[in-house]
């Protein structure tokens, strides 16, 4: 319990301290087209800064540095069970292996 009262604390002080602040913090976007209820975002992790963009149906996106539009990159909609909460979760690139977390058709929860 008081790692909890320590953890609202350090909040209410960040928060305090941000509000005191001039700077302001802007917002750029960088897809402007082509995604559908993302779920998440990481990086291929190989120094080559694609962004790889999960959708909840069951797509997986990659956007190549400079460019606004992504490509597709995975496409397991047919594996995945998506709505309402349900959809494609996580993914780690990790060499030589990519892991994704999804709810499938058949059962609540996948490792791939």
């Amino acid at each position: 319990m008081k790692s909890f009262y320590a953890t609202v604390a350090f909040a209410v002080a960040l928060v305090s301290l941000s509000s005191t602040s001039e700077a302001a913090i802007q917002l750029v976007p960088v897809v402007t087209s082509g995604i559908t209820s993302p779920t998440f975002v990481t990086h291929a992790g190989d120094g080559s800064n694609r962004l790889f963009i999960l959708e909840q149906a069951g797509l997986v996106d990659v956007l190549q540095p400079g460019s606004a539009t992504p490509t597709m990159f995975l496409d397991i909609r047919g594996k995945v069970k998506s709505g309402g909460e349900q959809g494609l979760l996580g993914l780690a690139c990790t060499r030589p292996t990519v892991v994704s977390l999804f709810s499938t058709r058949e059962s609540e929860m996948e490792r791939s």
